[in-house]
């Protein structure tokens, strides 16, 4: 089975989104990245921030998915 992962950069920002059955001998993430698995009610996506002690998604330094500032509105309208 695969799942969603988000390909994280080392300054924490999400910058590719795969499915991916997490098998490292198949694929692994390019070198200085890192595979965070996406849960399927979970918004995600390409330029959010990861938070790794924090929950949801949302604009705070609390979540684990941060939304850009600039993409808040966005967001919010769809």
């Amino acid at each position: 089975m695969s799942d969603r992962y988000a390909i994280i950069n080392s300054s924490n920002v999400v910058e590719n989104m795969v499915v991916w059955d997490g098998n490292l001998e198949t694929w692994k993430p390019p070198t200085g990245y890192t595979a965070v698995e996406v849960e399927d009610n979970v918004r995600c996506g390409i330029g959010m921030t990861y938070n790794s002690s924090g929950t949801g998604t949302g604009d705070s330094n609390d979540n684990m998915w941060i939304i850009p500032p600039d993409k808040i509105k966005e967001t919010n309208q769809t």
